[in-house]
């Protein structure tokens, strides 16, 4: 076991924390140390958001989409009458920063609410026929509506929902074991939640972009737009290098300078304090 698992896995032990598992890659090579006994997969929560943000980046590589187009000419007709017509104004890039306008925190945030008690089973129409607060672009408010909306896109521009078009495209390829998405009442899914994977599996997508998204001979991102991701969509700069958290003590971090990846899987975990150990002891 690496000295890094090593450290976390007694951190974790000591203090009772409620860690599943953790996945070290380092140098390209992947160890993944369970602690509580737990399944296969689990919820990965918001970091869902960054394979949401990398099945955009796919179709923006392929000229099918840019991240500064505007939204509303992909769903014109789905738009109910006397919208707000400040939703005119707002683009993928506004939805994948959590500034589309909206001033309702956690709207569709089906973690913490009772989905069935939603006005209505099309999430779509629940989103567009909310007034904005705010003018897109100037004010972060985060909601997993922002990324129903960005799985909506997906399949607006390429035809396919984003959980089989990330299956073919990104998932299989890189042999992961099992995944499943959460998906709302027409058949989409979240996009901002849901998805089940294993450890070692979300550790996969970090060493995407640490490798500028290219693996196993095979370019799935380009450079250019891992670049504009990083610090920018999800992954924000932490702990010296990028980072995305997920509810209950979800983490997925990888790190530039010392090519590592750490992906964490727990309920209540606390990865935050697993790594500021580490960082306090310079491990990172």
């Amino acid at each position: 076991m690496s000295e890094i698992l090593k450290k976390m896995s007694e951190t974790a032990r000591a203090n009772s924390l409620c860690v599943y598992s953790i996945c070290e890659i380092k140098d390209g090579r992947s160890e993944t140390v369970n602690i509580v006994p737990s399944s296969n997969c689990h919820n990965c929560y918001s970091v869902a958001k960054v394979f949401a943000v990398t099945a955009i980046g796919m179709l923006e590589d392929r000229g099918l989409l840019h991240t500064d187009d505007l939204v509303y000419p992909l769903f014109r007709d789905q738009f109910p009458e006397n919208f707000d017509p400040r939703w005119k104004k707002v683009t993928i890039a506004h939805a994948m920063t959590h500034t589309i306008g909206l001033g309702i925190g956690g709207m569709l945030d089906i973690d913490c609410q009772y989905a069935p008690d939603y006005p209505s089973d099309d999430y779509l129409s629940i989103l567009f026929g909310t007034p904005l607060e705010h003018e897109p672009g100037t004010t972060f408010v985060y909601t997993d509506a922002a990324f129903y909306l960005v799985s909506r896109v997906v399949t607006a521009v390429c035809g396919e929902k984003l959980d089989d078009f990330l299956a073919g495209e990104l998932l299989v390829p890189l042999r992961f074991r099992e995944f499943a998405f959460s998906k709302c009442p027409k058949g989409y899914p979240i996009g901002a939640t849901g998805l089940y994977i294993a450890t070692e599996d979300m550790a996969k997508l970090g060493l995407l972009y640490l490798r500028s998204g290219e693996l196993n001979g095979r370019r799935y991102l380009s450079e250019r737009f891992v670049r504009k991701t990083l610090g920018r969509f999800e992954l924000k700069a932490s702990c010296g290098g990028y980072s995305k958290g997920g509810m209950n003590g979800q983490l997925l971090h990888l790190n530039p300078s010392t090519d590592r990846v750490i992906a964490i899987h727990s309920h209540q975990g606390q990865p935050d304090r697993l790594m500021k150990v580490l960082e306090d002891e310079n491990m990172l």
